[in-house]
């Protein structure tokens, strides 16, 4: 999963390369032509939530709740004809969801489980509906780079545990553990405001589990399959292309 990542980094940055020379030889270009490529940067807000039947096997119970987040990052858009065109794109997003936790001390409590995650949109086909609406949808591939958890110590004070994102140290064979990358759906939309700036919706639909198993037998645990625990939801962003 690293060397296709790193492979979908790759395809990203010559993205933006392409884009720039796309840019600096248009006037090269004969009228007739129809491709165009035009690259920026986007920004906004998430709401996410988990999904799956084994909510309560993590937490204390399957009552979640979307909360909100943020991302920010870049994009290349390649027009391939009057109508279809390709969308290219690299974010960095923080997904969070309200969860509930348990502990003999405190009984069960509300929490938020953080995670930080790269995303990377290799080819989302687009479609132009009109002048200013387009659609479009895709794949995804994600890496987690960072994700802690609220807790409550014995005295009922919160902090942020960090163990949740592995420890390298232990080889993650002490605890549950999240995916270290998430694979999905994108579908959108997106309104054109101004020649350069729009407004779009997208949801992100994840097939990977959440979490991973890290030596469910050293921990005397009889659940040996996945953990069928699923990351979605949307997000708005506000974008700005640089033509």
């Amino acid at each position: 999963m690293k060397k296709i990542f790193i492979i979908l980094i790759s395809f990203f940055i010559y993205s933006v390369s392409y884009a720039q020379v796309e840019e600096n030889n248009k006037n090269d270009l004969s009228p007739a032509d129809n491709n165009t490529v035009s690259w920026g940067i986007k920004a906004g807000v998430n709401m996410y939530n988990l999904y799956g039947k084994e909510r309560d096997y993590i937490f204390a119970d399957q009552k979640t709740s979307y909360q909100p987040g943020f991302h920010i990052g870049g994009f290349v858009n390649t027009r391939i004809n009057e109508r279809l065109g390709l969308r290219h794109e690299l974010i960095f997003s923080q997904r969070k969801a309200g969860v509930h936790l348990s502990d003999s001390i405190n009984g069960i409590y509300k929490s938020t489980l953080t995670m930080y995650f790269i995303d990377v949109v290799p080819a989302n086909l687009t479609y132009q509906v009109s002048k200013n609406i387009q659609v479009y949808a895709g794949p995804y591939v994600s890496a987690l780079v960072a994700a802690n958890i609220k807790r409550k110590d014995e005295n009922g004070n919160t902090f942020r545990d960090k163990s949740i994102y592995g420890d390298p140290s232990n080889d993650e064979k002490e605890s549950r553990y999240l995916q270290k990358f998430d694979f999905g759906l994108n579908i959108g939309a997106q309104y054109q405001i101004k020649h350069n700036l729009a407004v779009e919706l997208k949801y992100t639909h994840g097939f990977l589990d959440l979490f991973q198993y890290a030596n469910s037998y050293t921990n005397e645990d009889t659940k040996h399959d996945k953990i069928k625990i699923f990351n979605r939801g949307f997000m708005a962003s506000v974008a700005y292309s640089f033509k």
